[in-house]
């Protein structure tokens, strides 16, 4: 029933991380041709649980969850930033502390998730699944791709996407603020509508529920562009799935700080 991999113990639970050492070194790819270069070779670890219980006669709860470790990234405020959205409670960013996590959280999911007084008609598996990848890498910043998923009964499950970019030459997250002039200039509206209605190749402006498309902070950026990224129901409709709206920086060069286009070599 139960499928466990690692080279933890914690209990009676079995953790390991894709490497048997603890640093590995791996090739890190990129997602498409504007996204930032990965480094040659960049140091990290990880661990992963995957696990599941039989909750009654036709259902099946999974919990599914992993993170990336960086040895060599020390600076506390990083680290917190890097692993809030993972929601695990720790302040203990080892494999240890990150097992010890796993455990209360897959323990809190089965117990919130278990029905009192229900049962599928037919069997069904409830899961959760999260997890961390590296987007890219170069130049001390640092992009990762956080997702998080599962199914909880009903019509349909749930799927989203984060984006956060990290400075680790100065220590601190990219914001919004360290992009864009002025966030709240409402030019921007207009600019990632444009882009989306004309570079749409999916039918997703015909599930466009809002009239506005607000700037947010779920973003990456590369050396010509920068993209937004819309999860399911933000501005569209379920079945749209996740919206990217990417920006070309020569058509928004005026609405960007001088210091990021020169962070990101835009001539």
């Amino acid at each position: 029933m139960k499928s466990l991999v690692g080279s933890l113990v914690l209990g009676s639970l079995v953790l390991f991380s894709c490497s048997k050492k603890q640093t590995t070194e791996v090739n890190i790819p990129t997602f498409d041709k504007d996204t930032i270069a990965a480094e040659a070779a960049f140091k990290m670890d990880s661990i992963k649980i995957s696990d599941s219980i039989k909750a009654g006669t036709n259902l099946t709860l999974a919990y599914d969850n992993s993170v990336l470790l960086f040895p060599t990234i020390t600076d506390k405020t990083v680290l917190d930033s890097i692993y809030a959205p993972t929601l695990l409670k720790t302040n203990d960013y080892s494999k240890t502390g990150f097992a010890t996590a796993f455990e209360e959280d897959k323990s809190n999911f089965y117990k919130e998730s278990k029905p009192k007084d229900f049962q599928p008609a037919s069997h069904q598996t409830w899961d959760t699944q999260s997890h961390m990848s590296v987007f890219s890498n170069q130049d001390d910043m640092l992009t990762i791709r956080y997702t998080n998923g599962g199914f909880s009964g009903g019509a349909h499950g749930y799927y989203n996407e984060l984006y956060k970019v990290f400075d680790l030459k100065n220590n601190k997250s990219i914001l919004l603020s360290d992009v864009v002039k002025n966030p709240k200039d409402k030019i921007w509206n207009q600019l990632l509508m444009d882009s989306f209605t004309k570079n749409d190749k999916d039918g997703q402006k015909d599930m466009l529920l809002e009239k506005v498309i607000p700037l947010n902070t779920n973003f990456y950026f590369g050396n010509k562009s920068i993209t937004f990224v819309y999860n399911q129901y933000e501005i569209t409709a379920y079945a749209a799935g996740v919206v990217y709206i990417t920006l070309d920086y020569k058509d928004i060069k005026d609405q960007l700080k001088p210091e990021f286009l020169q962070r990101v070599r835009f001539n």
